[in-house]
């Protein structure tokens, strides 16, 4: 999100806050990628562990 422009980085807290009162929750990457029984494949897709 953050192209190296001043006025990304200032309005960040802006956006976030906007994105929140429209119910939307901010969550890590890392929270979204399952950890057991998947792999994620050459595309950056997870898959099921066969």
């Amino acid at each position: 999100m953050h192209n190296g422009t001043e006025n990304t980085a200032n309005s960040l807290e802006t956006i976030i806050r906007n994105i929140q009162k429209k119910g939307y929750n901010i969550v890590k990457i890392s929270d979204l990628i399952y950890k057991e029984n998947y792999e994620i494949n050459q595309n950056g897709m997870q898959i099921l562990k066969k």
